[in-house]
């Protein structure tokens, strides 16, 4: 009796560590997405601000 319950906590307790690194690994994955959408939004960003220069030097000259 005591064997089989011994046995069922280390299941347990193997399942409870497995999760553990998949959520690890899940948590390192989402960071390094974010990462990756932070850059693109800054690269996008002083694109947009770029464009938005160029607009208004346009405005401001048309003979430029």
């Amino acid at each position: 009796m005591l064997h089989s319950e011994v046995a069922h906590l280390d299941e347990r307790v193997q399942r409870l560590i497995a999760a553990f690194r998949q959520e690890r690994l899940e948590r390192k994955r989402a960071i390094q997405e974010r990462d990756r959408l932070l850059a693109l939004n800054a690269e996008l960003k002083r694109r947009i601000e770029a464009v938005v220069e160029r607009i208004r030097l346009l405005e401001a000259d048309p003979n430029v």
